[in-house]
This record gives C-alpha cells, sequence and structure tokens, in this order.
C-alpha cells in the first residue's frame, strides 16, 4: 500500500514538471513574438523618419536651386551648373542630386543674321516626356523659336538635333535648321521660347478655371506638338497681333482617340494685367508658346 502511494506521488511530480515546461515553453513563443512585434514596429517608425527626412532634403535641394537661380548674375548657365549637381546637408545630415528641365533655350555665342542653322542651349536636360518618366520630348519638325524681348521676331525650324548635356558649354545644345530665319543677328544671352500654330474647335477662349483644347496636325502622327507641353502645372503666352497673354495650367492631356489627335490644357488661369487675345480660331493658326517653365526633381539619399 506504501508503495502505491509512493507511485502516486512521483506520478503527480512527474506530470507537475511537464505542466512546467510547456509553460515555460507558452511564455518563450510569447516573449518571441512580443520582441518581434517591438522589433517590427521600431523599424518601420525609423524607416518612416528616413523617409520623412528624406523628403524635406529633396525640398531644400528645389529650394536651394530657386534661390541660386534668383541671385545668380548668369541664370542660365547657374542653372546648367546644378543640374545633377551632388549637394551634401550640413554635418553630413544626407545629401541630394538635381536635375533641371527647362522650357526655352539661350545662345552662348553670337549668330548672324538670316542664319540658315543656330545652336541654342537648354539650361538643363531635354524636359521629358511625362511627370515621372525618363523618355525626353522630341521637338517637332516646322515649330517656331520666338525671341524674348523681340516684337515679330520668330523664326521657323525645319528640324532640330539635340545633343548631349555638358555642363561647361552651357547645357544641353540644340542646332536648329531654319526654314524661316531671324532677320536680325542674335547675341550671347538671348532666350528664345517654343512654340508652335495650332487650330481648335473652340469657338471662345476659355474663362478663368475652363480647359483649353488645341488639336494636333494629323502631320503630326507622334503627337510631338502635344507632348512639349510641361506635363503638369505648365505655363503658356499666346500672341494675337500685338498682344501677348499668358496663362497657367494644372496638367497637359493628350487625347489619341479623338480625330484629331487634341491636346487639353486644364484649368487655364489668365495671368492678371495680360490682354484676353482672340483666341481660339478655327480659321486661323494662332501661335502658342511654352512660358518660361521649369521642371525641377530632386533625389536624396538618408542613412543606409
Amino acid at each position: 500500500m506504501n508503495r502505491k502511494i509512493l507511485s502516486r506521488t512521483g506520478d503527480q511530480k512527474g506530470s507537475t514538471l511537464v505542466f512546467v515546461i510547456i509553460g515555460m515553453v507558452v511564455v518563450a513563443v510569447l516573449a518571441a513574438g512580443l520582441f518581434s512585434m517591438t522589433s517590427t514596429s521600431a523599424f518601420n517608425q525609423a524607416e518612416a523618419q528616413k523617409d520623412t527626412k528624406a523628403y524635406y532634403i529633396s525640398e531644400s535641394c528645389l529650394r536651394i536651386a530657386a534661390s541660386e537661380y534668383k541671385v545668380a548674375a548668369n541664370k542660365n548657365t547657374r542653372l546648367a551648373g546644378l543640374h545633377n549637381q551632388a549637394l551634401t546637408m550640413p554635418n553630413n545630415q544626407g545629401s541630394c542630386t538635381m536635375q533641371i528641365y527647362p522650357y526655352w533655350f539661350y545662345a552662348t555665342t553670337a549668330h548672324a543674321a538670316n542664319s540658315a542653322s543656330i545652336t541654342l542651349y537648354l539650361p538643363g536636360a531635354v524636359p521629358p516626356i511625362d511627370e515621372h518618366g525618363s523618355v525626353p520630348i522630341t521637338l517637332p519638325a516646322n515649330a517656331n523659336l520666338k525671341m524674348k524681348g523681340s516684337s515679330g521676331a520668330v523664326a521657323v525650324f525645319s528640324s532640330a538635333t539635340t545633343g548631349s548635356f555638358n555642363a561647361a558649354n552651357g547645357g544641353t545644345a540644340v542646332t536648329f535648321n531654319l526654314s524661316t530665319p531671324f532677320a536680325n543677328a542674335l547675341v550671347a544671352g538671348d532666350e528664345f521660347y517654343l512654340g508652335y500654330n495650332y487650330t481648335s474647335t473652340q469657338a471662345t477662349p476659355p474663362n478663368s478655371g475652363g480647359n483649353l483644347i488645341l488639336n494636333v496636325a494629323v502631320t503630326d502622327i507622334n503627337d510631338l506638338t502635344a507632348k512639349m507641353f510641361p506635363p503638369k502645372k505648365g505655363s503658356i503666352f499666346i500672341e494675337n497681333s500685338s498682344n501677348i497673354s499668358q496663362y497657367s495650367y494644372d496638367e497637359r492631356i493628350i487625347n489619341t482617340v479623338a480625330s484629331p489627335h487634341t491636346v487639353t490644357l486644364t484649368n487655364i488661369q489668365p495671368i492678371p494685367g495680360a490682354p484676353m487675345p482672340v483666341f481660339p480660331v478655327a480659321v486661323n493658326n494662332t501661335p502658342v508658346y511654352m512660358a518660361k517653365s521649369m521642371g525641377l526633381r530632386a533625389t536624396s539619399n538618408y542613412g543606409d
């Protein structure tokens, strides 16, 4: 009888030991899970902080570019120097690289009057077709070049050849073969705007907040005259007789289903004080030019 009692006592101790081991395993699993959750939360928070700091570093780059452009004596060459330039933040708190995409050209050297070919420069890289894309625009044939501040000084180019970016030379070289050349000589520093003679089916100009719809010429099978508008937050100016009106818009939308294809500039906002031209017209072609717009990108690095 005593043996049975001892045997039962031994069974109870063995059972207790099994439950203790199971309990330890459960606690260990819970602790491991808690550690994993805590580590993941801390890691996610650290990554979120890095993303935020990287964003502000990129924004700082854009502000630096804007401020340096404003104070530069030669704004175009300074812009070209900023393109692809790496900037290090104070105390080595990250770095950033800027890309400059201007929508105007400038002369670095003089050109004689009635020159059949001229080389101008973009003070940066050729703008991409899309906001986040990398494919650059192709300049259309039979488009216009208008000289800044010179009434009526417009040339028509039959073709344009784009070179590679070189900051020391002043940016990206573009050689224009002119079918209708400039009657006057060009001097270094002259600026030029890209334009085209568009038609539209709109009977009256859009009111503030409306959309401007332009036809793409049927001969422009690649929609180059539509793609050359800045994809977002662009600006244009329209010339009608002696009146020049400036506008901003929110987005460029290309419709390749319509016949002919169209390009729509949304939320047109006229610049205060500029005259409203009689635009658009269905019979005559009306020149529309890319105003002095610029696209900026900044790539930042912070942490590992």
